[in-house]
């Protein structure tokens, strides 16, 4: 499994839609087993009261389903608390998923920004979203340190190509 992060609105269903038509490797998103298995509902603000049984949730959700041998999961090392603060996922998930490799995809906060004022309604400052964006990237290397795996942090606009090359680089066709 290859973890794919980056914060609310920087692009990771639409990069992993790309990736998907190119590599033919399928994505799942960790929100959407989470809301399927947990009985929970995300708004529009983001923000995560329980981040611990979230992440028990996401873990048997990944046990319940029938995934193939190589896919990417779309997820987040932080996630905004109850009051709006980046607050970093138990290492203890990571060491339970078990990453063969890890990607994170970066955008300017201003572009982030936007989106999430189209996407969600939610009108975000550019300080809290680099503040988010920065926190998400230190604390992935952090992961990847520990877990000893690769790690690679992309923009999301202009290195597509390079990012697509590090997800496929070591997986064969067959585990596909």
């Amino acid at each position: 499994m290859i973890f794919c992060s980056g914060i609310h609105g920087v692009g990771k269903d639409f990069f992993l839609k790309k990736v998907e038509e190119v590599t033919g490797i399928k994505s799942y998103s960790a929100s959407s087993l989470i809301e399927t298995y947990g009985s929970v509902e995300f708004d529009e603000d983001k923000r995560t009261p329980n981040i611990n049984r979230n992440q028990e949730c996401l873990l048997q959700a990944l046990k319940s389903e029938k995934l193939p041998k190589e896919y990417i999961l779309n997820g987040h090392f932080c996630l905004l608390n109850e009051k709006g603060e980046p607050e970093r996922i138990p290492i203890k998930t990571f060491y339970e998923l078990n990453p063969s490799k890890i990607t994170i995809l970066t955008e300017k906060p201003e572009i982030i920004v936007g989106r999430r004022m189209i996407r969600d309604r939610k009108e975000v400052s550019v300080e809290e979203t680099e503040k988010f964006q920065k926190e998400e990237i230190i604390y992935g290397k952090e992961v990847a340190k520990k877990l000893g795996i690769p790690i690679k942090v992309f923009d999301v606009r202009n290195e597509n190509k390079q990012a697509i090359k590090f997800i496929l680089r070591d997986i064969s066709e067959k585990e596909r």
